[in-house]
């Protein structure tokens, strides 16, 4: 996923503590040889009956851990995709190939025997049949569990059988990354990454309400919710005339009237004297983790994980902590594609930090100062 590049992780509260303060956890198991343990872009996936934490994302396995997330606590089992006959028979009526799928992005709708799982996934497809370079475009998908009747725990099997956003004929950039999002009052959305403009190039994170989880509401469009902004270098995709300003689909939570991403709606800045990033503005978004070089005042995380991203805001276990969860690199294992700047994807590892919320009742994400809001999440040092 493009999310693999992010130079950092965003989320609207950062407090300002030192970079060995911050105690980061991998999930998974690693060898000497620094070989297992990859998986990309974690989620975790909620559920009524929750006794084991479930981890889902782009690598096509589940994470499991019991009761509660531990460092090196999990292990890995199976999580397939297919399509149904009618969805590669539409992608055959337009002389379309199946590239690949991504991000299964469960999601358990209903309570009690009313409950049902319902998955987004993005397919990568091209209009040539051998499916070589980096050409093409892709749709997000609703698929359908393979065995509907085992609702006590997340599916390991799911068949892709609607198109959702994007279409099989037509090249259509960034839509991806799909997400179900419930508000506490019962309004479904889909929430995904969705191309801004084409000169320049930008994406940015959409809302598109649903009636349920295969219908949009009739009448209803995506609305933007984030957009980059040509001030904030620090979000740029890649370095030069061409650069790509990315900010890729957040994880949501309701926490007291707020609707959190890890992304915020809005961003906390700080002022940049020093021009990092080599920003315009005397500003800079200020973010929970840097995976840069260190620099003062900055909250760099470089000796531990470089990258983080695509993270997740959650409760779990027994006790209800809250925890971050995001993928990111081990320094000693991100080698980098020749010829680029760029991190191999598939190095990819899952780690998370404890964080404790304190975000008030009584207060507005726009009534809050910046300094208010970077102590509503922290990093837990307890």
């Amino acid at each position: 996923m493009l999310a693999a590049f992010l130079p950092t992780l965003r989320i609207f509260a950062l407090l300002a503590h030192a970079q060995a303060d911050i105690p980061i956890s991998p999930i998974t198991n690693v060898d000497e040889a620094g070989k297992t343990g990859y998986f990309s872009d974690p989620f975790h996936v909620p559920y009524e009956t929750s006794k084991v934490v479930y981890i889902s994302g782009t690598t096509h396995k589940y994470l499991e851990c019991d009761g509660s997330l531990q460092p090196k606590c999990a292990s890995s089992h199976p999580n397939k995709y297919d399509n149904t006959r009618a969805l590669k028979q539409a992608a055959d009526d337009s002389n379309t190939t199946f590239c690949g799928a991504a991000g299964i992005h469960p999601f358990q709708s209903g309570s009690g025997t009313s409950r049902s799982w319902d998955a987004l996934v993005t397919l990568h497809v091209q209009s040539t049949p051998d499916c070589k370079g980096i050409s093409g475009w892709s749709v997000i998908v609703h698929a359908h569990p393979e065995n509907a009747s085992a609702v006590d725990v997340p599916p390991t099997s799911w068949i892709g059988d609607k198109v959702l956003v994007g279409s099989f004929s037509e090249d259509v950039d960034a839509n991806y990354d799909g997400k179900y999002f419930q508000t506490p009052a019962g309004q479904l959305y889909l929430v995904y990454q969705k191309q801004y403009s084409k000169k320049p190039k930008r994406d940015g994170v959409v809302a598109w309400p649903m009636d349920n989880p295969t219908t949009k509401t009739p009448g209803s469009k995506p609305t933007f919710l984030l957009l980059p902004n040509d001030n904030l270098n620090s979000e740029d995709y890649v370095e030069g005339n061409d650069s790509f300003k990315l900010i890729e689909t957040g994880n949501m939570r309701a926490i007291n009237g707020k609707f959190l991403m890890a992304y915020s709606y809005r961003k906390v800045m700080k002022n940049n004297p020093d021009h990092l990033w080599k920003s315009q503005g005397q500003k800079e978004v200020f973010y929970l983790l840097q995976g840069d070089e260190k620099h003062d005042g900055w909250r760099y995380v470089g000796d531990q994980v470089l990258a983080p991203g695509v993270p997740t805001v959650a409760q779990i276990g027994p006790n209800n902590g809250w925890i971050l969860l995001f993928a990111g690199y081990d320094p000693k294992d991100a080698p980098v594609k020749d010829g680029t700047k760029k991190f191999q994807s598939s190095h990819r590892r899952p780690y998370f930090i404890k964080v404790d919320v304190k975000v008030p009742v009584d207060s507005s994400v726009k009534q809050a100062s910046d300094s208010e809001l970077q102590n509503w999440i922290t990093p837990s040092h307890g």
